[in-house]
């Protein structure tokens, strides 16, 4: 992966939960409210086929948000290209790629929306004033567990052979006093059909557990 568009991939896998902000702020839950239960966690038996458990990142490959155009989208931002501490997984060199990661935090299915509805649409200028388009609605999945906010993301910048599109799906799910968060995208975007598989799978373990 080594065009622009390879580069975002890879900060981008998505599952991750996101405890509280303000607008400008960039705080995520404390890492002693993370859990990564034995069990639990998805696994690639777990996932449609064609999925790999991706293999460690020395460095994010995609650095993180540079200048937003709305104060506080960044946490969102980051969130969707950091992928979290859980597992991750992909199923080839433009996606889809998938991250899952899961806190006791029983509000950030409610923090997550809440940062949605604010940044529906923002950019985010780089360093070297590279610009990414940034935009975020409902994703329309059918809900889930205890509480459910699910959204699609899209990111696009670039031109002429340099363009490009990544799109996908930040979903938190909360069963219990357990949020499950999956950042689920790929380039240019993924089946909606297959999100809704891998996050029925996800609360199906997580249930269990409860």
């Amino acid at each position: 992966m080594t065009s622009t568009p390879a580069v975002l991939l890879s900060a981008l896998a998505l599952t991750v939960t996101l405890s509280a902000c303000d607008s400008g702020s960039t705080p995520v839950e404390p890492e002693s409210s993370r859990t990564t239960p034995e069990g639990v966690l998805l696994t690639v038996e777990d996932l449609p086929d064609g999925y790999v458990t991706s293999p460690p990142q020395a460095a994010p490959e995609v650095s993180a948000s540079g200048s937003v155009s709305v104060a506080g989208c960044d946490v969102l931002l980051n969130r969707f290209r950091d992928g979290g501490t859980g597992v991750r997984f992909e199923a080839g060199p433009s996606g889809p790629f998938l991250a899952e990661e899961l806190a006791e935090d029983a509000h950030a299915a409610g923090v997550l929306r809440d940062l949605a509805g604010r940044c529906a649409t923002f950019t985010d200028t780089d360093a070297g004033g590279e610009t990414t388009s940034v935009t975020v609605a409902e994703g329309g999945l059918p809900s889930l567990g205890d509480e459910f906010a699910a959204f699609r993301m899209a990111a696009s910048g670039g031109a002429g052979d340099d363009a490009y599109t990544l799109s996908g799906y930040l979903v938190a799910i909360r069963v219990g006093g357990t949020t499950c968060t999956i950042v689920h995208f790929g380039q240019p975007g993924v089946d909606p059909a297959e999100t809704g598989t891998i996050t029925r799978a996800a609360v199906r373990k997580l249930q269990r557990r409860q």
